[in-house]
């Protein structure tokens, strides 16, 4: 059963959003699906809903290819570590088109019922250079700690398979410091995670990471979200 949800969290990013075979979509998804993607105003609902979401992968790139770098799975969760590259051509995420290559990552949480994907929880990134600095991103935490005082971190999930374990979690805090430029709002936010860790022993081994930076930043109306994939 593990293997079966595996392979359609595989198929969904392969025969869909990078196919764009549409006709899959009743095959795969449940018809009250829902997709909790924070860069879209409203919730992804249906396969109506999910048929939009594609569209706006598609228009911004439509040479965009998705691949599966690893996968966990444990009752009926399957966590999906993937990347996705293609060409820049439309607007996407608020950013104008570059006409160069762009390279995503992101990490995803797919509940299974009764054989279709029946929700959703997905947060990525995109970047048109080399791999993330770890030493950027360490300042980046560090300033969003100080921007927050009262962080405080909720566990919503937890999957593990082998040595790792992945987890997707709640921040929230009040802004009480300056965060990128913006001054203190007094703004509380609250805002998805997710991590994927490798362990050996007691340390960890590896680690991959999203965050929702755009959701932070459209709570502090510093950026708005995209008002596509509206269903």
């Amino acid at each position: 059963m593990i293997e079966d949800n595996k392979a359609l969290i595989r198929r969904w990013l392969d025969e869909i959003l990078t196919q764009e075979d549409l006709q899959k979509i009743v095959e795969l998804f449940a018809p009250n699906y829902v997709l909790h993607d924070s860069n879209f105003i409203q919730k992804v609902h249906g396969h109506e809903g999910i048929a939009q979401y594609v569209a706006t992968f598609r228009a911004a790139s439509p040479d965009l290819c998705f691949a599966v770098e690893d996968q966990i799975a444990e009752r009926d969760m399957v966590v999906t570590r993937w990347t996705a590259s293609g060409t820049h051509r439309e607007e996407f995420l608020g950013v104008p088109p570059t006409g160069s290559q762009i390279t995503m990552s992101g990490i995803e949480f797919d509940r299974v019922i009764d054989g279709k994907i029946d929700e959703a929880w997905v947060s990525y990134h995109f970047f048109t250079d080399s791999a993330l600095d770890p030493e950027r991103v360490k300042r980046v935490l560090t300033m969003i700690q100080e921007a927050f005082p009262d962080l405080h971190l909720a566990q919503a999930d937890s999957v593990s398979e082998g040595d790792k374990v992945a987890f997707r979690w709640m921040m929230s805090g009040t802004h009480q410091g300056e965060l990128l430029g913006v001054a203190p709002t007094g703004e509380q936010v609250a805002v998805m995670g997710m991590d994927i860790v490798r362990i050996g022993g007691d340390e960890i081994l590896d680690y991959w990471g999203e965050f929702d930076v755009m959701g932070m930043l459209r709570q502090l109306g510093i950026t708005s979200p995209s008002e596509r994939a509206e269903s």
